[in-house]
Order: C-alpha cells, then sequence, then structure tokens
C-alpha cells in the first residue's frame, strides 16, 4: 500500500513539473470591480512554452514601463482578447508592440486590451483610462468581428483574482480550469463576493451603450486621434458569417472605424489565425503593417 502511494505520489510531482513546463502555475491575475475588470498592475509571467506576459505599472500588457519617457509620443490600444493578444504570444511579439518598436519608433505604445470584453466594458474602461489623467495622443481600438453589444460578468469567467496555492500550483490551475469548463466547481471567485455584477438589471438597451460609447471617443477625439479597427474571424473570411458589424454603421466624424476584411480577404488569411478569432506571430505582423499605414 505504501509502494502504491508512493507511486502516485510521483505521478503527481511529474505531472507537476510538465505543466510548469508548459507554463502553467502563475496565471494572470485580475481586479474586479463592481462595474468592470482587466488585470492588475506589475505581472511579469511566463506563460505557455515561456511565452511573457508582462504587465506594467499602469496596467498595460507592454514592455514599455512609460517613464522617463518624455522626449517620447504615447499611443494606446484597447480591445477585447483580440488586442490583449493571449498567453501564446510573447509580449514583444503582439501587433502593439512591434508598432512602436519597428515602425513609430518616436513613439512609445501601451496595450489596454482585456480578455471578454464587450462593449459597456471597453467603453467603460475607455473612460477610466481618461478620467487618469493619462497624457496620450493616439488612441486605438482592435476587436474582433464577434465583439457586440453587452457587458462581460468577470463571474462567468475562469479569471482568478488571487492564487495563492503554495504546492501542485501547476495541476491546481489546470484541475480548477476543468471543474470551471464543466460546471462542476467554481474555484475562480467566492460565494460571497460584494462585486457580482448582477447583468440583468443593470443591462443597457443597445443605443444606450452606443451613445455612450460615442461620447466618451467624442470627448477624447477633441485632442487625439482615435481609430477603430473590426478583425474578421476566419468565419468571416470563409463566408460562413456575414462580415458586417455594427461598430462599422456608426455615421460620425471624429473618428474612423476600419473593417479589415478587404485587407485580408485576398491573402492566404488561414497562416495568420490561431484559432478562428485570434492571430499568431505571423498574424499579429501582418496588423501591425496594416495599422502604420493609417498612422503614417
Amino acid at each position: 500500500m505504501l509502494r502504491y502511494s508512493i507511486y502516485v505520489v510521483i505521478i503527481f510531482i511529474l505531472i507537476e513539473f510538465f505543466l510548469r513546463f508548459t507554463g502553467f502555475g502563475y496565471p494572470i491575475l485580475y481586479k474586479n470591480t463592481s462595474d468592470n475588470y482587466y488585470p492588475i498592475n506589475n505581472q511579469n509571467l511566463k506563460r505557455y512554452k515561456g511565452n511573457e506576459v508582462n504587465i506594467n505599472r499602469l496596467g498595460m500588457r507592454t514592455n514599455f514601463e512609460w517613464k522617463n519617457y518624455n522626449n517620447k509620443k504615447k499611443l494606446i490600444f484597447f480591445g477585447d482578447s483580440v488586442a490583449f493578444a493571449g498567453s501564446y504570444i510573447d509580449n514583444k511579439d503582439i501587433f502593439s508592440e512591434k508598432i512602436c518598436a519597428r515602425y513609430v519608433t518616436d513613439y512609445i505604445c501601451g496595450n489596454y486590451g482585456v480578455n471578454g470584453y464587450l462593449l459597456e466594458n471597453l467603453t467603460n474602461r475607455i473612460e477610466e483610462i481618461k478620467k487618469s489623467n493619462l497624457i496620450y495622443e493616439k488612441l486605438i481600438i482592435v476587436v474582433s468581428n464577434s465583439f457586440n453589444y453587452g457587458k462581460t460578468n468577470f463571474h462567468d469567467l475562469p479569471f482568478y483574482e488571487n492564487f495563492n496555492y503554495k504546492f501542485f500550483r501547476s495541476t491546481i490551475e489546470v484541475i480548477n480550469h476543468f471543474l470551471f469548463k464543466y460546471k462542476i466547481y467554481d474555484n475562480y471567485h467566492s460565494s460571497n463576493e460584494k462585486n457580482i455584477i448582477n447583468v440583468n438589471k443593470l443591462k443597457k438597451s443597445n443605443s444606450t451603450q452606443l451613445i455612450e460609447f460615442n461620447k466618451v471617443l467624442n470627448d477624447l477625439s477633441l485632442e487625439k486621434d482615435i481609430y477603430i479597427f473590426i478583425l474578421p474571424t476566419l468565419e468571416n473570411l470563409d463566408g460562413k458569417i456575414s462580415a458586417n458589424h455594427f461598430l462599422t454603421e456608426i455615421n460620425v466624424t471624429s473618428y474612423e472605424v476600419i473593417n479589415l476584411i478587404g485587407k485580408l480577404k485576398n491573402i492566404e488569411y488561414q497562416k495568420l489565425y490561431f484559432n478562428n478569432a485570434h492571430l499568431n506571430k505571423k498574424g499579429h505582423d501582418y496588423l501591425a503593417k496594416i495599422i502604420y499605414e493609417y498612422l503614417k
């Protein structure tokens, strides 16, 4: 019996080492507020296959520290998981870093993209950064064509506010994800959280959401250049789902909305995607070049 117990322990240790080597054990941590969520400041993590996810002191995903750069202009990005780019891409390889590292080298870039964002989440985050009095010259929003109206509840996502496990961190992370995915048990969120959003109670009409979104951007456009880019999914490019998007139907002159399907439709776009909606490293290269065309 003791021998079998030892075997079980050894197996768990080997699994832990394998998962730790793969990149599990130190998940991205999020701040959960009464009306939104986003990655907390000052995180330097190595995730899948050693790819780095660095969140700076201002909560941006970037390798730029955003201090002692008084001689440089500032460019910030907002958006959903397409902008955040995922843990399978290294910080240095995401499009927002490449734009400043390769093309507009007189700027520094900061990425405020967040996984799971919908229109209300995005509006709230832009408004919050506006109130922080962050100084910058250009604002770029990058979202997937699947980006929609609404507001994502933090408690519907497998995201941590804290991850305090001392032993078998990687194994526990994988097990917790499995339990959450199949609705067996939620180890991500406390059942007595004060900041649970009652989505139905706080739900706004689509028109109200657009009015609030436009107001924030119109106010900012008085001093800053603003662009919105819609990245098509593979289903859009394959013609399975229409590439039309509600953001391209907004009648405004204070900022520009660009649907990128025309830039991708006639090339070998399959080689640019990691999955249906998200780009791989080569795709981030291409996206950086496209955005630069509008900035230069």
